[in-house]
Parts: structure tokens; sequence; C-alpha cells
């Protein structure tokens, strides 16, 4: 909370000898409202005279990612609320655009008719620097950004959301901050790691963070907290002997050396360290400074009714810090009418790491091969199997699943390292099952929430590639309906938005506002290339500044790909097994593997797959819901050419027919169109499990 008057916003500039907790001119924006606090712990606010909005059963609907910032201006005048000429300025796409509250608000008809039910917002809400358009870097944990709107335009923003049985969950950083400090003898240049860590210094001599402090002298009794590593074991006894003694500050990253990003480090070095150079890291496993956290982030439920929380760089916090504080977070939700909180995080790690972090965390020796048996788990599952007792889930799912995304580039025949597991949708979700605790800890029954998308706030956008909008339809099938979980879409993707605005090749993405704007076009060639993929095909992002269409508004109710989506969205409300059915099998298929160069070995599988979607039989009944138990059958092929298939439904070879989910003499129909019908033959196999047949469906998708 900023604690200081003077220049009001700009970088928490502050006299050392005033420390404010509460001031009225932050009135408005401030959810402490306590004035009589001393301490962080102190903190409080409510929502007075409000009726709390209850948490919905059931997460598995589509979300809508956006950045408030990127998305409409509905209010010019809070544009420039720090009053500096850093913030806003129409010739450049790397300030703030001025998206805010108020832009959300009017264009909810726009969303909801998608058929999004859920809203994620990216970034914190809170205080970040003048020109810091996306919320990453916040200089306080209760302090609301005027670029977006007091607290006010977030309480009517939120009611009208919860008014049209929509949810909505906010960012939280838990321990990253903004870029205030240092390092002694490194202040330009990247920071080695040492386990004695580093002095700090600050950037700049009037600015600092009020509620958090961090300190050179050297604490020589300090206890680090239990980590694993990417394995999905413990640190080893060599890492742990390096241990010895740390400085008694409540900053712990920031003084022990730089990374250049997570998943390329050990696990333990990514969660002390400070990430890219550029984020101040608390020392979240300390407990006072966990305490303040804590009720910082609950202050948020209170405060303004949120629904959940995202956790930014989730596998750089140490691993039961954070099931303590999601515990903290539901404890705080149910006092506030909310049952069913929701906690997902952004995981990039190995998969055995991010096991750790899924509900009450699992070990590779705690794996359950059988996936039937793992379907059924629950909170009197054998506690042996599970790293932490039950009610210590630390996330409920990954948001934005990094690990379906990596394998995604390699379905659509994108050449790098990624994709370590293969392309077997199948393979991928048994695993998941297999690996990871989805048991949902309110309701002790099975619950998975992995959040399944194309495009995320850091990645590219598919259709700035060759073929792109093509390669994300058939992406958007396996997301958005095969995969059990939670689909999700970001800001343009279902218009067709292709503009990169990246400044470093090796982190590749596209921001581009809904609302008309000029920038993005007078910068939307794109020639930067990038690092990671081996001739990569980039095409329409290099031409966009010719492009007029990108300069105009991108809310078009009827974009192609809009209502591509949206029939799926109401498919996944006709069919209860495509929006809840674990069942996931492989009936057949027809590939082969190429070798690319930059792949490490990699196989990448080309061809046609026959997979059919279901119900769990035991563990799920639909009946009565819509169209109850039908399953569904998946026909896709991802060869990047069209491709005149054979099959020969009497041979007994298996990859020779097209094995369905249903017997001969049926007729399937197309559910997307023309919505075409055909007669299944005989052929010399059959699957030998019952597939729900109540009414003949077949879902097709070419790349």
């Amino acid at each position: 909370m900023l604690g200081a008057t003077g220049i009001g916003l700009l970088a928490l500039i502050i006299p050392l000898a005033q420390t404010i907790r509460w001031a009225p001119e932050f009135v408005g924006y401030n959810l402490n409202e306590n004035q009589e606090a001393t301490e962080p712990t102190d903190y409080w606010g409510e929502w007075e005279d409000h009726t709390f909005h209850p948490s919905p059963t059931n997460w598995r609907f589509p979300f809508y990612v956006l950045t408030i910032d990127r998305y409409v201006d509905g209010d010019p005048t809070n544009n420039e609320a720090n009053g500096t000429v850093f913030e806003h300025n129409w010739m450049t796409n790397q300030f703030r655009f001025g998206g805010d509250l108020k832009g959300i608000e009017t264009n909810l008809d726009y969303i909801q008719g998608m058929g999004m039910k859920g809203i994620y917002l990216t970034g914190s809400p809170f205080l970040n620097m003048p020109w810091s358009g996306d919320g990453f870097g916040p200089l306080d944990f209760t302090l609301l950004d005027k670029h977006h709107g007091a607290i006010e335009d977030w309480r009517a923003l939120i009611t009208e959301i919860h008014r049209r049985d929509m949810y909505v969950i906010f960012e939280n950083t838990m321990a990253t901050m903004g870029n205030l400090m240092s390092f002694e003898h490194y202040v330009n240049a990247s920071t080695p790691f040492r386990w004695e860590e580093h002095n700090f210094l600050w950037k700049h001599k009037d600015r600092r963070y009020h509620d958090f402090q961090p300190g050179n002298d050297y604490n020589y009794s300090c206890e680090y907290p239990r980590m694993w590593g990417q394995d999905g074991y413990p640190i080893p006894h060599d890492v742990i002997s390096q241990m010895r003694g740390c400085k008694d500050s409540e900053f712990d990253q920031d003084q022990y050396g730089d990374i250049k990003g997570t998943g390329a480090y050990p696990a333990w070095r990514s969660q002390l360290s400070n990430f890219a150079s550029v984020q101040d890291r608390l020392r979240e496993w300390r407990d006072d400074v966990f305490d303040k956290i804590k009720v910082m982030s609950c202050i948020q439920i209170a405060m303004l009714d949120i629904d959940g929380f995202r956790m930014d760089k989730a596998l750089q916090t140490t691993p039961d810090k954070l099931a303590e504080f999601a515990a903290w977070q539901r404890q705080c939700a149910r006092e506030h009418g909310k049952d069913n909180f929701l906690v997902v995080g952004e995981v990039v790690g190995d998969p055995k790491l991010a096991a750790v972090y899924i509900g009450r965390g699992r070990q590779p020796d705690m794996i359950e091969s059988n996936v039937t048996a793992a379907l059924s788990a629950s909170n009197t599952t054998n506690s042996s199997s599970y790293i932490r007792e039950f009610g210590l889930g630390a996330l409920d799912g990954a948001a934005f699943h990094y690990d379906i995304y990596g394998a995604m580039t390699r379905f659509l025949g994108l050449d790098g390292p990624w994709g370590a597991y293969g392309v077997d949708w199948v393979e991928h979700w048994s695993k998941l099952v297999s690996n990871n605790d989805y048991v949902n800890s309110e309701t002790g029954i099975m619950d998975p929430r992995d959040m399944f998308g194309m495009t995320g706030q850091d990645v590219f956008r598919w259709p700035a590639l060759a073929n792109g909008t093509q390669k994300q339809l058939l992406g958007f099938m396996v997301t958005q309906l095969e995969l059990p979980g939670i689909p999700l879409i970001i800001y343009g993707e279902e218009q067709g938005s292709y503009i990169l605005e990246n400044q470093a090749n090796d982190y590749v993405f596209g921001r581009t506002p809904m609302a008309s704007q000029r920038a993005w076009q007078l910068h939307g060639c794109y020639h930067l290339g990038q690092t990671v993929y081996v001739d990569i095909p980039f095409n329409s992002s290099g031409y966009g500044c010719v492009d007029d269409s990108v300069s105009l508004d991108h809310r078009d109710p009827s974009h192609p790909i809009r209502n591509v989506l949206k029939r799926m969205y109401e498919l996944r409300r006709q069919y209860p097994t495509l929006n809840d059915g674990y069942n996931l099998i492989t009936l057949s298929n027809r590939t082969y593997d190429i070798f690319l160069p930059g792949s490490e070995g990699l196989p990448s599988p080309f061809g046609i797959w026959s997979v059919y979607r279901g119900r769990t039989p035991g563990v799920q009944d639909f009946a009565g819901i819509a169209k109850g138990n039908q399953g569904v059958w998946f026909v896709y092929h991802n060869d990047n050419k069209t491709i005149d298939y054979q099959f020969d439904c009497a041979s007994t070879n298996r990859s020779a027919p097209l094995v369905s989910a249903f017997p001969a003499g049926t007729v399937v129909k197309n559910l997307f169109y023309p919505y075409e019908e055909l007669l299944l033959e005989a052929s010399t196999f059959t699957y030998g499990k019952s597939c729900d047949l109540e009414h003949q469906i077949v879902l097709t998708k070419d790349l």
C-alpha cells in the first residue's frame, strides 16, 4: 500500500522518514480502508452492504483472457493518470494504449455473445510504472492503478459480470514486484548466482516499497524451505549443503542473482533468483513476509468480490507456501460466500515438477499408473500417494497449459525443442491424470481444471504464420473440445489478430488493442525473427504496416473465427461429454514420423487420428442433462496438404480402416458446417467398449 504524498503515483517517491499506511488522497483507489493500521498485517477493507456472488460448482466453461490496457479505452481522462509524458502516446505500441474498466464493461455483450462465461484479467490490478501497461511489475499490493479505474469502477464491472452469471479471476503475482532494486557491482550487468547473495542497492534514491523491506545483514541461522527439482524429487544433498544462512531480508530473489527466465535453470535456482533482471522477488517463504501477502490478497476478495486467482510464475514460488497461500485464500473466500474459489497458475517447467504443485502434489514415485483408478481419486485416497495433506492443494490447474502448447507447436509443424511427450492427445491426457492430483480441495472429488488454449499473452499469434489461421482452427478443436478441462482464448484470437510487437527475438508476442488505433499498424511489419524455432514461417506479420485493417476496430461479431468458436461452445453446452467427459480413447490412427533439424531428435508425427470422447462409466453419469451420455467421435489430420485417404474396412491391419466409435450401419453427422452425413461400413475390428450410442455424431477438422 502506498504511503506517500508528493507527486502521487509516479514511482512511490517518498521521504524515507514518512511511512503513512493510509492517506486521504488515495481514498477510492486504496483497498486498505483501515485508517489505524500501522502494519500491513492490519490492513483491511470490505465491501459493505454487499451480497457476495457464490462460486460456480463447475469451472469447465469458456474463458476469455484480456489485458485491461489493450482492450478498449472507455475513459480517456485516465490515460495520463500519473501526469507524466511516459504513459500514453498514439504513435508507439510500447507505452499504454489506454484500455480501462469502463471499456470492458461496455463490451460485455460482445464477450458474452461468443459463449464466454469466465474472464481472466492478465496483469496485476495494482500500481505499476507509468508506462507499464501489462501490469506484471506491481509496486504495491493494495493501491489500484488509476489508469484502470477506481474501486467503484471495479465494483461496477464485477457486479455486471456477475449479473450475467459470469465470473472473473485476477492475476496474483504473490512474490513478484516491480524493478526498484539492483545488485552491488552489477547495476548495469547480469548478476551471477551466489549462495552468499549480493548486497542490494536502490536504483533511485527516493523510490521505495513501503510494505516490504530488503536488508544486507546476514542471518546464519536462516532456514530454507523444502524445494523440489525438475525431476519432481526433493533437491539433493549437494544443493542443500550449500544453504548455510541467508540475508536478513524480506526480498529473496533480488539478492541471489539473475536468471533469463523460468524453465531454463534448476527449479531451486529459479526460486532464488531475480526474474529476467527486471522483477524484484519477495522471500515469500519467510513467515513475516507471507503473513503480509496473504492478508493483502484476501482484501481483494473482500473488497471486489472476485472469483479466483491466476498465480503468475507459480513455479518460482516454493510449493509449501503456495499451498498454504491457496488454503488461506479459499478460507477467505468461504467467509465471503464462495465455496469453490479457483486458484490456477502459470506453470513453466518439467511436467514432473509441475505435478508437485497441482493439488496435493505428486512425485514420480507417487503416480497412479491406472488411469481409471486415478479418475476415481478423492479426498479419501491413500495419503501416501501425495506430498501434502488434503486441503493443501497448491494449484487447481495450469493456466494456459504450456506442455500442451509445446506439443501443439510440434503437432502443427513447427521445428523446435518443445513437445517431448509427443502429439497424441489421448496419451497426454492419460499422463496428466496419472501424474497430477486433480481432486478439488473443497469438494474432495475429481475435478480437472487445467486451462487449455492456443495462445497466451507471452507467445506468438498463430495467424502471423503461413497457413496460421488454419493451424489455429485445428488447434482450437483440440484445446476447446477434445481435451478435458477449461477452454480459453486470449482476446483477438477470435478476430485473427496477427501483429507482433516484441522487442527481443527470444520473447515473441502480440497484444494488439481491440479498439481502433494507429501505432500497431505503424510498427506492424515484423522482421526481428525469433530464436526458439528453426525456420518458423512468419508471413502476414511482416506486412502489417501496409494492412489498413490493423488500425480499425476489431470487435466484429460476424468474424468467421468468432463464429467457429461460438459453435464450439454451443456444442459444449449441448453435449455434456464435450464439457466434462473424462474418457478419451484413440480408436485408430494412420501416421508417419519426420525428424526436423531443430527438434533435437524428437519425431513430428503427421497423419490422421480417430478419437472418442465420452463419460467415464462408474465415475460420471450425465443422464437427464442436455444430450446426456452421448459420446463424440473426433476425426482430424495435421498434414499441411490435402490428402484423399483410402481406408480398407475389410483389412486385418489396424491402420487400414478408420475405426469409428459406433457400429456398422450407423449414420454419423458432422457437427460443423456443412453437417454432412456418412454411413458406417463394417470392419474386422470392434473396440469392445460401450460408446453410449444415442445419436450419431462426428467432429471433423482438416488442416
